[in-house]
């Protein structure tokens, strides 16, 4: 199970959506000072989240956990490769939403919102991480279907 290529790709997967929890998808400029955006809920006194910012919490940990029971599906390959490609529109979701969707309301009290790039870039890496783990699973449903030929 752990040997095979696209376990790993499933575990960069994972490590993936983890480390998107701790960086910085927007900066907030306030009078105060700047505050950084994470996908954690946000309240406070300047701001709340928005619904588009819920929903990129709630779709990066349906991957995490989607991506988990991936890994332990190893005998059936065939829903293994579906999973794979619900976790590529998953993934493609989370970066356009990082991308496009304001994560905090706008009020007098905030100056502007910048988005950082680097949070869709690992989007993507995830998007390519999916693929390649799809597509070894696929390797490995040829091979067995080859072996069965061959007996």
């Amino acid at each position: 199970m752990i040997q095979r290529k696209q376990t790993l790709f499933l575990f960069q997967l994972i490590f993936l959506g983890i480390t998107l929890l701790f960086i910085s998808s927007n900066t907030v400029d306030t009078a105060s000072g700047n505050t950084e955006v994470f996908l954690i809920p946000i309240k406070n006194d300047l701001f709340n989240s928005t619904l588009g910012h819920m929903a990129a919490i709630a779709l990066n940990f349906i991957g995490l956990i989607l991506t988990f029971t991936t890994i332990f599906l190893y005998k059936n390959r065939d829903l293994q490769v579906k999973l794979c490609y619900v976790l590529i529109v998953l993934w493609l979701l989370i970066g356009l939403m990082i991308a496009f969707c304001p994560f905090v309301t706008k009020n007098e009290n905030i100056l502007s919102v910048n988005i950082h790039y680097f949070a869709c870039l690992i989007a993507l890496f995830a998007i390519v991480a999916a693929y390649f783990a799809a597509k070894f699973i696929k390797k490995d449903i040829e091979l067995l279907k080859s072996v069965d030929r061959i007996r």
